[in-house]
């Protein structure tokens, strides 16, 4: 059974989203900047490369916070397998304990 939504939650979630994408913009920024150093970039390319993943872990979290439907059919077009994965086990979880 899907919750009805009041508006000024609706809202706030989408107010939610966009601080969450602003932060993905400032962390590519970031990785941008820190790429363009050839030593820094041998030297760290995983931390680089983690950077890139929280940069789309929040971007899928900012979409997700904005879509309409259930909690399920939102989680299913979430781009990222392991995020998408991860929400749905936690998803599951706070079911169970729900129950």
């Amino acid at each position: 059974m899907q919750q009805v939504t009041h508006p000024q939650e609706t809202h706030f979630l989408h107010v939610i989203a966009d601080e969450m994408s602003d932060l993905a913009d400032r962390f590519c920024k970031l990785a941008c900047v820190l790429a363009s150093d050839p030593a820094l970039v041998t030297h760290h390319m995983d931390d680089l490369q983690s950077i890139d993943l929280m940069t789309q872990w929040q971007r899928a979290l900012a979409n997700l916070l904005r879509q309409p439907g259930t909690p399920e059919a939102r989680i299913a077009g979430v781009p990222v397998e392991e995020l998408a994965a991860r929400l749905e086990e936690g998803l599951a979880a706070r079911q169970d304990q729900a129950a």
